[in-house]
């Protein structure tokens, strides 16, 4: 699958040059490397994409797994070099797609360093298998190795388009241009992420884009400035001619940094000088009732509300 991974922290390594181009790289691994799939509606759940990429000095690997609640699934295995004061460039690309019984359906691989390339389609187990030795330049990727030139241009907070090349079994083994325009904007199935950047890619082929453009779909894929531009998610086909689907991170929102507020103090106020004491009565005080004679009633008192008026108290 084209886009299903990314691709956010530095590579660490032992050798010097290796942590220095990773560190421009800015190359690769996300905390949460996980996707939901769904139809391209984004109203039905199709499955989920798990990545993990290692790094051992300059090498660097992404290995996918996509699974559908139907049974399908593909495993991808990149590899690719970093360089100093470039991007990370490929070196091997290894995708293959099964059905619902496990059976092989597809399979891609190139090696970028000798050239060589394969591309395989299987029917009924029967397989046809087509290899040619392609020319890759260093700015060729393949699989989720797209993602990192992309990734790498906004980080450098380059908003100009970017032309790359891709390796694609379109029509048997060939090397692509590609054409991506870059921009921000929010993302509907994350509009709690805020404003993200956007890559819009495109195959280009040349004089034909005036007649092919209208019948080819464009990739959307959209990062997050605020985690180093980590891949979240986008609109992509799971291969050449292939149903499109919607890959959505699984990642929590990333809650904005507090804006730091001085609290105004309260306001003062004096002090009101206390109200003079009332004067004592002078008023003698009233004389203590007497008890009443032996034989004569007492007067009555006043209900205090233990039982109601004018009743007898329940006994």
């Amino acid at each position: 699958m084209l886009a299903a991974a990314l691709l956010a922290a530095r590579i660490k390594g032992t050798d010097v040059a290796a942590v220095a181009a990773a560190s421009q790289a800015r190359a690769m691994i996300t905390q949460k490397p996980d996707l939901f799939i769904y139809d391209p509606t984004g109203t039905r759940l199709l499955g989920r994409a798990h990545y993990t990429v290692t790094q051992h000095d300059d090498s660097v690997t992404i290995d996918g797994r996509n699974e559908f609640i139907d049974g399908e699934r593909d495993l991808e295995h990149d590899t690719l070099k970093a360089v100093p004061g470039e991007a990370p460039r490929l070196l091997t690309y290894e995708h293959r797609f099964f059905d619902a019984y496990g059976a092989p359906r597809l399979t891609a691989t190139a090696d970028a360093v000798t050239g060589k390339t394969s591309c395989a389609k299987y029917d009924n187990g029967e397989g046809i298998i087509q290899i040619a030795m392609l020319k890759f330049t260093p700015d060729t990727y393949a699989g989720a190795g797209v993602l990192v030139p992309i990734a790498d241009r906004l980080r450098h907070g380059a908003d100009a388009a970017l032309d790359m090349h891709v390796f694609d079994c379109a029509h048997g083994p060939r090397i692509l241009s590609l054409h991506v325009d870059l921009g921000r904007s929010p993302w509907e199935y994350r509009p709690q992420d805020g404003e993200l950047a956007e890559a819009q890619a495109h195959p280009v082929f040349g004089w034909f884009n005036v007649f092919l453009k209208p019948f080819v779909p464009t990739t959307q894929l959209w990062f997050d400035p605020r985690q180093d531009f980590v891949f979240m998610g986008g609109m992509l086909s799971r291969y050449y001619r292939g149903p499109e689907v919607l890959l959505v991170s699984t990642a929590p929102p990333v809650k904005p940094h507090p804006v730091f507020e001085r609290p105004e103090p309260p306001a003062f106020i004096a002090p009101q000088e206390s109200a003079t004491p009332a004067p004592l009565s002078s008023a003698p005080p009233s004389a203590p009732r007497s008890a009443a004679p032996l034989g004569t009633a007492a007067p009555a008192l006043e209900h205090t509300g233990a039982a109601p008026a004018q009743t007898p108290a329940a006994r």
